[in-house]
């Protein structure tokens, strides 16, 4: 018995001497798809845990003597603004927002202290720690409106500015938090 060597193509599955229809060019094409779609995936996990370098994170700040200094400053400011009375024990809402107003004058003193030291590089670390300090008066003068608000309803709510679908506060945790400069976080006093 003669066998043919057309283009037909025995498969391994089936018993000796059956034959299958050669694979169709959808797929070879959905197979070749798979398997580079698989080396891919493996390829990118490869990567990830044996030669990526997170180095900086996003925000973070190579030079540690603006966030060493401004820690220093953050610290100061917190232990003042710990020592006003808590939200719970103003007695009426005009009470609450004097409160208020001592501890912005002194997050405004805080943030003319930090403008004090910020690196003079004109580049990348200016421009962020800058960004950071304006999303700090932002949030200070949310924090003045909820103040005027209260006087004029004691009902009042405060709200906070939005940047980047996200509350001010975030943006200015977000930078303290990644450059380790925790009492450089919002006090979260108002709400």
């Amino acid at each position: 018995m003669a066998v043919s060597h057309d283009t037909e193509q025995l498969s391994p599955d089936a018993p000796e001497g059956e034959q299958r229809p050669p694979r169709s060019r959808r797929q070879v094409i959905s197979f070749v798809a798979a398997g580079s779609f698989s080396a891919l995936v493996i390829g990118m996990w490869i990567y990830a845990f044996f030669v990526y370098d997170p180095g900086l994170k996003v925000d973070e700040l190579a030079d540690r003597s603006f966030p060493i200094a401004a820690e220093r400053i953050c610290a100061a400011s917190r232990s003042d603004l710990d020592a006003l009375p808590p939200a719970n024990v103003s007695r009426t809402a005009t009470e609450r927002a004097e409160v208020i107003d001592t501890a912005n004058a002194r997050l405004r003193a805080m943030i003319g202290e930090l403008r004090a030291v910020v690196p003079d590089d004109e580049g990348r670390v200016t421009s962020g720690v800058n960004e950071w300090l304006d999303d700090w008066s932002t949030y200070v003068e949310d924090r003045q409106a909820y103040a005027d608000g209260l006087r004029a309803d004691p009902q009042t709510r405060f709200t906070e500015t939005v940047k980047a679908n996200r509350q001010v506060s975030r943006a200015v945790d977000g930078f303290a938090e990644v450059n380790r400069m925790e009492s450089c976080s919002t006090p979260g006093d108002v709400g």
